[in-house]
């Protein structure tokens, strides 16, 4: 047998033994991509995002705390309701209560200042104000302690901030390209747990990441946005947003569901949005009921909160 012959049979029982050791693995379902879309076109469609100036809804609000997520336990709490206001850029106020208890909070921001009023527990009653330009970080409550101080208390109120809202619920534009300002676009996938449809369990989802990063004064590039776009559902709609602090630092990650509709038309508002804060522990998802975009009329003290209860004012400037 000439020694190119033992070379192929050589190679032949390797890949028959190979093939009797191999076994059938279970893999994240690759998903079916929609068709390509260019930069520009993602951008547009955030543009076209900036038509909603003022909504007003009807929400239902559920909130998770997350500060205690190092040992691996959070805090879900009932869902409330809500009414929500919102006018760019960056005007706020929402009011939120309780079918049982009542008002729970009522909470306003006008850009520069937030102020929330704090009507449950009763014990815990305080009208808080801040600004939107300082991070509050208060001391979280011992997990051993039965109690919590009433500063601690508050500090939950507190860094539910109405201004952590603002972005994530009217989605900023993408800024155009500066010496100071730079955005691309690029595929990534995402291998995910889907438990919805007739197949649920992992899959592998196709995103284009819209990247937005911003030069600071001493020359240092920092990531400012990151818009993602889902290629896997029917119209690439936006899923996610991240906003980054001027250190790039990961201050806010938005989830949204519904910007696309069933026939892949772009929708001015989601369905809902769910927003986490990760420095302050908490996520809070937001879901509209018969908003109003651009209603024709708003109050003209619908941004204005006064402590009409007489409740105890807490500055938090003020505190040591």
């Amino acid at each position: 047998m000439a020694w190119w012959q033992r070379i192929i049979w050589l190679c032949a029982g390797l890949t028959l033994t190979t093939g009797c050791i191999t076994s059938r693995v279970t893999l994240p379902r690759l998903l079916p991509l929609e068709p390509s879309v260019a930069a520009a076109d993602l951008a547009g469609r955030i543009a076209y995002l900036q038509q909603a100036r003022v909504i007003r809804a009807a929400v239902q609000l559920q909130f998770t705390d997350y500060r205690d997520s190092g040992r691996g336990i959070g805090k879900a709490y009932p869902s409330a309701s809500g009414a929500l206001v919102l006018r760019r850029p960056e005007s706020i106020r929402l009011q939120v209560q309780a079918s049982l208890l009542g008002p729970l909070a009522d909470m306003t921001s006008d850009g520069e200042r937030f102020t929330v009023a704090v009507f449950y527990p009763t014990d815990r009653q305080s009208f808080i104000r801040g600004s939107n330009h300082k991070t509050y970080r208060l001391a979280m409550s011992n997990p051993e302690r039965q109690s919590e101080t009433s500063q601690q208390d508050i500090s939950v109120f507190a860094s539910l901030r109405p201004q952590h809202l603002s972005t994530p619920l009217l989605p900023p534009p993408v800024p155009p390209e500066t010496p100071e300002v730079s955005w691309s676009v690029f595929e990534t996938r995402r291998d995910e747990m889907d438990s919805n449809g007739s197949r649920p369990g992992w899959v592998t989802r196709t995103y284009y990441l819209l990247y937005v990063a911003q030069r600071n004064e001493a020359g240092v590039w920092r990531p400012r946005f990151a818009y993602w776009f889902d290629r896997t559902r029917t119209g690439t709609p936006l899923t996610r947003l991240e906003v980054f602090e001027d250190n790039g630092t990961l201050s806010t990650v938005s989830e949204f569901g519904g910007y696309a509709g069933p026939d892949g038309a772009m929708r001015l508002l989601p369905e809902w949005v769910r927003i986490l804060r990760p420095a302050e522990g908490y996520a809070l998802r937001v879901a509209f009921q018969s908003p109003e975009v651009n209603p024709e009329l708003l109050p003209d003290d619908v941004f204005v909160l006064m402590n009409d209860r007489n409740l105890k004012v807490v500055d938090l400037d003020a505190q040591p």
